[in-house]
């Protein structure tokens, strides 16, 4: 497999790009600190295209090339605030590969990978791993060869928005606490080192901010509005129904409307197994559903429970059943587009992490939003670069060329890590104030369109 060929086409497609910052960033490191070569060639090697990830099967798609992405929601921001200390560090660590184990860490895998914007990913796909799009079996050898389990067990990827609410954690609600579940997501899924107690507290405070999506159809007390279709309000009333088929039990009960639809409970549904309750808020946009991804879209899971609990019930009742979760999992505007403003804002918010950690000399808080900065500075340049694949040339001469600011950008970034650990904490400063001047042209040359 060689860098010229052509990924296949396809919604990942991405051009292969080489990147010369890495030898700015091993030029920079030899000047500046002897000793981080390691760190700098890890963080600034070029990479290949989207379906030629690296140390993953061909065919792999991350799916995060899309012109859209999830909108999310922090609480803080939400009531007027701003992201903590302690959450920035957490988003950053959220979208970091570096906190993964070898193999990971190569293909560029983060949290966000999966949990995009803290949402689910349904274009996520690895041959051999996953079964169907969506999601992935975390048992097997690939990540983390003590953690095959010998047994195919694909798990649908969760949505984390309200996460606070909806303990005990994991399909099958095995940890009830959410630090002890991010832990096991790195160390013991994906093969990484143990992760500082500091990072699991920013990971817990960062998730535990992203909040439900608002939805007109319900109200505060999960009731429907009078926004809601008629058939949604029939199908409302069959949902809170007691039927025989379910022991006098209605889909209410573990379902609990003014308790975020969930109950903090595991039950066997008929799905090979005992499973956590999940919550049916803003639901319509994480299809496919069950713990395994089964079924495609609602109407399959009405079918499901009718079936596995000898509901009887009619066609029409089914319908309204679907109208009614339609309702209950509908959002304010589900996705917003991807746009250069949008990823730049994103690593602000990563790089205001470094202004306090320059201050206290914490190198290790330092080198995480450098790496994970530069990372996500090849993707911004991969995804709107404004050079022909072909000739090299700027294909919009009124635009900017991502491409080169980006290599500056993470130039200065691996500065700013090197410089940090050689103790040139006003060195450190200085580049990092370089750094924001040009992210803030970058963003203010660039049309919004």
């Amino acid at each position: 497999m060689t860098e010229d060929r052509q990924p296949p086409a396809g919604p990942d497609r991405e051009q292969v790009s080489m990147w010369s910052l890495r030898t700015v960033g091993l030029t920079l490191a030899a000047g500046l600190l002897g000793g981080g070569l390691t760190f700098v060639m890890a963080i600034a090697a070029p990479r290949m295209g989207a379906g030629l990830v690296p140390g993953l099967p061909e065919g792999t798609q991350f799916g995060l090339d899309g012109p859209e992405r999830p909108r999310q929601i922090l609480r803080a921001e939400a009531a007027g605030g701003k992201q903590s200390w302690l959450v920035a560090l957490g988003n950053t660590a959220f979208s970091a590969p570096s906190l993964f184990g070898p193999k990971a860490r190569e293909a560029g895998l983060s949290c966000d990978t999966c949990h995009r914007q803290g949402d689910a990913n349904p274009r996520f796909f690895i041959p051999g791993v996953s079964a169907r799009h969506g999601g992935l079996d975390t048992t097997t050898s690939m990540f983390n060869p003590t953690q095959d389990d010998g047994v195919a067990n694909h798990v649908d990827i969760p949505s984390l928005r309200g996460v606070r609410f909806t303990a005990p954690y994991g399909r099958d609600g095995r940890v009830a606490s959410l630090r002890d579940f991010a832990r096991n997501v790195i160390v013991q899924e994906f093969g990484g080192p143990e992760p500082a107690p500091i990072i699991l507290d920013a990971l817990v405070a960062y998730m535990e901010q992203i909040e439900f999506l608002p939805n007109p159809q319900i109200d505060r007390l999960g009731q429907l509005t009078a926004a809601a279709s008629p058939a949604a309000k029939r199908g409302e009333a069959l949902f809170k129904q007691p039927m025989a088929g379910m022991g006098g039990r209605s889909c209410a009960t573990c379902h609990v409307p003014d308790a975020q639809f969930a109950d903090g409970r595991r039950h066997d549904v008929g799905s090979d197994g005992i499973f956590r309750t999940p919550t049916l808020l803003n639901a319509r946009f994480t299809a496919p559903y069950f713990h395994d991804g089964r079924y495609a879209g609602f109407a399959d899971v009405v079918a499901h429970f009718d079936k596995a609990f000898t509901l009887g019930l009619t066609a029409a009742q089914q319908a309204d059943l679907v109208a009614y979760l339609e309702a209950v999992g509908d959002a304010d505007q589900p996705f917003e587009p991807m746009t250069r403003q949008s990823e730049m804002s994103e690593l602000a918010s990563y790089v205001a992490v470094i202004d306090d950690a320059i201050g206290r000399g914490d190198q290790p808080a330092i080198d995480l939003v450098v790496d994970t900065v530069v990372y996500d500075l090849r993707f911004i340049a991969r995804r709107f670069d404004n050079r022909d694949p072909r000739t090299g040339r700027i294909r919009r001469p009124d635009r900017p060329d991502v491409a080169r600011i980006a290599e500056d950008l993470a130039a200065h970034m691996i500065s700013i890590g090197a410089l940090a650990r050689a103790g040139d904490a006003d060195g450190a400063r200085q580049s990092l104030r370089l750094y924001r001047e040009r992210a803030t042209a970058l963003v203010a040359s660039y049309p919004q369109n």
